[in-house]
């Protein structure tokens, strides 16, 4: 792959950047988690960028996850998340290890977390700086390697221009050069290894704690009972949340139900067009599949025409064997 590596090479970021890309949310540690997240939905985004006033540093990203789960843990018997500031600084009503109270007919959103107090309790995405002069080939080793799904890009003075994404650079390589010479089979560099599944029954804020807790960026969603392939849930399907009375009702409510009902919000259901013959799709859901001799430009066609993050390879009978995310396609391109 030297040649494909070249090519990336000679590609800038600054190339790469789209206006989705630089449509930045950026944020103060000791901002709100319920504004943070009213900017997300007016921005239509799902992550944040987290700075400190106060010291001017950067201290990481947080999305829609990090933020629900954030909340309810402050109301759970959890141990409280400590001050987002050194020291314990004015500003964060945690400083002195108090859970704040809830009453229960109370929202939720008046718990006082911010920012900070989610980034700290969240290792999903870790902060990893590049330049807009920096190589696409840089980028990707630094997805590759770091297993990040976001990068900051910044100018050669330091000023924040652009949130990057691992699916932004896969389309401007399908998009805008040339097949990979050695195009791969998916059983060559898919993930094989045991598959995190979440049963379809769980209740949907339960989901989306499994996913914080074990640092996963996405999970197969099975049946209760032969653990056949359902679904898929990230961070994209809390996209269709808003923060209202009814918002912890949903949460609440068996994870397939969830996404059943905001696949539609969300905007992710899959339309395979009928020439990609090896790929096969599901009504009304997130999820896409591969059979095991997919090759590599196979995968980037579906994953970019159907926006999607993860394609499934499946077993007979509809059990997920393994997956093809992002950073896999993209680490495929360097092998």
């Amino acid at each position: 792959e030297k040649e494909m590596e070249k090519r990336l090479e000679d590609v800038k970021i600054e190339e790469v950047l789209t206006e989705e890309s630089r449509s930045l949310v950026v944020v103060d540690v000791e901002d709100s988690l319920s504004n943070v997240f009213a900017q997300l939905q007016r921005q239509s985004t799902v992550v944040a960028v987290v700075r400190d006033a106060t010291t001017q540093k950067w201290i990481g990203f947080i999305d829609v996850i990090d933020i629900l789960t954030t909340l309810l843990s402050a109301t759970s018997a959890t141990p409280p998340i400590a001050s987002s500031r050194p020291n314990g600084a004015a500003g964060s009503d945690w400083t002195n290890g108090a859970t704040p109270a809830v009453d229960e007919d109370e929202d939720l959103l008046r718990v006082t977390c911010t920012s900070g107090d989610a980034a700290n309790r969240s290792k999903r995405n870790p902060f990893l700086k590049v330049k807009s002069s920096d190589s696409l080939l840089l980028a990707i080793k630094s997805f590759v390697q770091n297993d990040a799904h976001y990068l900051p890009v910044f100018n050669e003075e330091s000023k924040l221009l652009a949130v990057i994404e691992g699916w932004t650079v896969l389309a401007y390589i399908h998009e805008n050069l040339p097949a990979p010479a050695r195009n791969r089979n998916v059983m060559a560099f898919g993930n094989f290894e045991p598959l995190a599944t979440i049963k379809a029954s769980t209740p949907t804020i339960d989901a989306f704690h499994i996913l914080v807790e074990k640092n996963l960026s996405a999970a197969a969603v099975v049946d209760d009972n032969e653990g056949l392939l359902l679904d898929n849930l990230s961070a994209l399907d809390s996209r269709s949340l808003s923060f209202h009375d009814s918002t912890w009702a949903v949460l609440s409510a068996p994870l397939i139900e969830f996404l059943r009902e905001s696949v539609e919000n969300v905007g992710s259901i899959v339309d395979t067009p009928s020439r990609r013959k090896l790929l096969d799709t599901y009504m009304r859901s997130n999820c896409v599949c591969s059979e095991p001799n997919a090759r590599w430009t196979d995968l980037a066609a579906a994953i970019v025409e159907d926006e999607v993050h993860r394609v499934y390879i499946a077993e007979k009978g509809n059990r997920p064997a393994g997956y093809v995310d992002i950073n896999l396609m993209l680490g495929a391109l360097l092998q």
